[in-house]
């Protein structure tokens, strides 16, 4: 048995046929397009909700409605962070990604892959992927490989994009220019290119939802600015309106290259940023597939009506903490353990994730494979406000100390500022005065949290799937790849995440990101992990999905969105 999908795809060419057969995903939950980052989705492992009709042959026709909590800032999948479940449904991409079994789908622009070494990429690309007939530059032009060099390179080198260190794998250089020469397009349907050295986690990377292939005409006609509220694609979906912070209307793809779909004609994502408000709409009818961010209460609550399927299954989000370690008093590490001693993880459970939650370390519990044991955790995050104390005073704040928590103000989410609502109640019971301050979304993102402009910070990282990604925070060089929020760097640290990135043999990657992370617990920073919950997914009968988010799609699926139908076609 191989030991990861690294060496499955490794050294052999994989004559996989690009199967045309059912699939979709739902749509990105509220917050998890908020925060800036990208991922994957939730593990398996939990129960389709017992109120699930069967489903029937599927029908052509029609049109839903989908609620959303949070306001879509922009679109432009290589430079927006808060639009990218829109972007899946406007643009192509090579494949799609199974993260239960960590491999590819073949659906989409790349038919097949082909690994020489342990460094190479080499994609054949499909023929007939045609842009949609939008009256503007590109439409109804056949995507070339072309077309993916120059949307890998934009993607590569946009300054708001998270994650630079693949593509400067690419490039063999931190020089942003070093990259699109080093992407090759050997004729117009073969894409290729060869890393300076290996990264395991690339494979997982390129089906990442930033990585969007768009038409090189479009990127030189619009790629300044306007396509964070435009889009002009390939995907199953075209755009017909933006108001990000009232709705987006998508209509069929006429062009998409897989014949007869997308079974539905037009979707409507409608944004409504007041919780109760949207659980509302969904109850009424007026929308088709809930947007609200659902606790337990809820689940149960929809479990019980035979209108609704639901759905269950551990998130991938992990609230966390980032401290200043380069600023007093965050520079001793008793203050950063004073304050992880003083967070009482199971009233969190217990208030924020109504009893369903789990510990949370660098790498977040659903992870299994990944995550440290939840016996370690445990051992390790002791709530112990006499002992938070003691330490405050041997740092010199016998009487502690103020400071203020920088957060995203997103109305429609309202779990994140309850939780740091909490976590400063439970800071003040040891003499740590947090002032919260909520700062708007997109200034949060661009000011706030890039910037590195806080003490104090919490928000709810994205539901990542590979571990290289949570990692990367704690990297000298960030997630970004141009320095930690923080200002945090230990080369012992950076070492390991390095290496770990370069190991194809699966024991011994788990070994270095179990060394990493403890590491990383005995800094008490820059990041404190806080416990995680579960996601809950809730929509009428009458629409249909290929799989639930309590699963993964199928090696035969296709890609998101394209086969989601309706009843009232």
């Amino acid at each position: 048995m191989e030991p990861n999908y690294w060496t499955r795809w490794n050294k052999k060419r994989i004559s996989r046929r690009a199967v045309l057969g059912g699939g979709a995903t739902v749509a990105l939950g509220g917050a998890a397009a908020a925060i800036a980052g990208c991922g994957g989705g939730d593990d398996g492992g939990a129960t389709t909700g017992p109120t699930r009709t069967p489903a029937t042959d599927p029908v052509a026709g029609g049109s839903i409605t989908l609620g959303r909590p949070v306001t879509v800032l922009g679109i432009d999948p290589h430079q927006d962070l808060t639009g990218l479940d829109i972007d899946q449904r406007v643009y192509p991409y090579l494949y799609s990604w199974i993260p239960g079994s960590e491999t590819m789908i073949f659906n989409n622009m790349a038919t097949d892959i082909e690994r020489p070494d342990d460094t190479t990429f080499i994609f054949p690309l499909r023929r007939g992927v045609t842009n949609a007939p939008y009256g503007a530059v590109g439409e109804n032009e056949e995507l070339t490989s072309a077309d993916v060099k120059a949307s890998f390179n934009r993607r590569g080198t946009s300054i708001s994009a998270p994650d630079k260190r693949f593509p400067r794998y690419i490039a063999g250089s931190s020089d942003p220019s070093a990259l699109e020469p080093a992407l090759e397009t050997p004729d117009d349907f073969t894409f290729r290119f060869t890393m300076a050295e290996p990264f395991v986690p690339a494979l997982r990377e390129m089906a990442n939802p930033t990585w969007a292939i768009v038409h090189r005409d479009v990127i030189e006609e619009f790629g300044s600015g306007r396509l964070a509220q435009s889009a002009y694609g390939a995907g199953p979906f075209m755009l017909e309106e933006f108001r990000g912070n009232e709705r987006v209307v998508l209509r069929k793809n006429p062009n998409y290259f897989i014949q007869d779909r997308p079974y539905l004609d037009g979707q409507t994502i409608v944004v409504i940023t007041e919780n109760s408000s949207l659980i509302s709409a969904f109850e009424q009818g007026q929308h088709d597939v809930n947007g609200a961010v659902l606790d337990k209460e809820d689940f149960d609550e929809f479990s019980e009506n035979p209108d609704y399927t639901v759905a269950r299954a551990p998130s991938l989000f992990y609230p966390v903490v980032h401290m200043k370690m380069i600023r007093p008093p965050f520079d001793q590490i008793r203050v950063r353990q004073a304050i992880d001693m003083a967070i009482n993880r199971e009233e969190l459970i217990a208030v924020i994730w109504k009893g369903e939650g789990e510990y949370n370390g660098p790498i977040q519990w659903p992870q299994i494979k990944w995550a440290l044991p939840d016996d370690e955790l445990r051992a390790h995050q002791v709530y112990d406000p006499d002992g938070a104390k003691q330490l405050l005073a041997e740092a010199g704040f016998p009487d502690g100390f103020a400071t203020t928590m920088k957060l995203p103000q997103i109305s429609g989410v309202s779990f994140i500022a309850d939780m740091a609502t909490v976590l400063a109640a439970q800071w003040a019971q040891v003499g740590i005065n947090v002032q919260l301050d909520e700062v708007e979304l997109g200034s949060y993102i661009g000011s706030t949290l890039l910037t590195g402009n806080f003490d104090m910070t919490f928000f709810p990282n994205l539901p990542y799937d590979e571990p290289d990604r949570p990692l990367s925070f704690y990297h000298s060089l960030g997630v970004t790849g141009s320095g930690n929020w923080t200002n945090y760097a230990n080369p012992d640290l950076d070492e390991l995440i390095n290496l770990q990135a370069r190991q194809t043999v699966e024991s011994e990657r788990q070994e270095t990101i179990y060394a990493a992370q403890r590491l990383i617990l005995e800094e008490y920073g820059p990041q404190l992990t806080l416990p995680g919950g579960y996601a809950y997914s809730a929509r009428w009968n009458y629409v249909h999905f290929p799989w639930e988010i309590d699963g993964d799609p199928q090696p035969d699926s296709n890609p998101p969105f394209v086969d989601m139908w309706t009843e009232n076609a």
